[in-house]
């Protein structure tokens, strides 16, 4: 089992409700990885009113993330979206982390192989647009 992301320094600063809200995204299972590599982590994260946000995250101490949720973008401090993040990317076995690595390029083979010319810009959107990835990958 990897352990990419520092939680004790990713939630360090955090009041106590979002680390606790974040516990409970990922225990309900709401953080989908679309890419995991040695350059971060890009993962859909789904709300408690059924919007998903898409988080990045670089560092290991997760101090380099963002989020598209409007508690991050007004406040720009580290949301419940990306602790749920950092704790189902360290819950996640090798396994899970290769298959998440090789989602977007999976993604991009299947649409290639059906003759989409905009196959790279079609993965592309769909790593902003969780509904448009889940609409491709079927």
């Amino acid at each position: 089992m990897s352990q990419m992301f520092d939680i004790p320094a990713l939630t360090d600063d955090m009041p106590e409700a979002r680390v606790q809200r974040g516990e409970n995204y990922f225990a309900h299972g709401w953080v989908d990885l679309v890419a995991v590599g040695p350059a971060g982590v890009l993962a859909h994260v789904m709300g408690e009113r059924g919007i998903a946000y898409v988080v990045e995250m670089k560092a290991a101490d997760g101090r380099d993330a963002r989020c598209t949720c409007p508690d991050f973008e007004d406040s720009g401090l580290r949301c419940k979206h990306i602790v749920a993040t950092a704790l189902k990317v360290n819950a996640s076995d090798d396994e899970a982390l290769r298959e998440a690595a090789q989602r977007l390029p999976r993604l991009i083979d299947m649409l290639d192989m059906d003759g989409r010319d905009d196959a790279e810009d079609l993965a592309a959107r769909a790593r902003r647009d969780p509904a448009l990835l889940k609409e491709l990958e079927g």
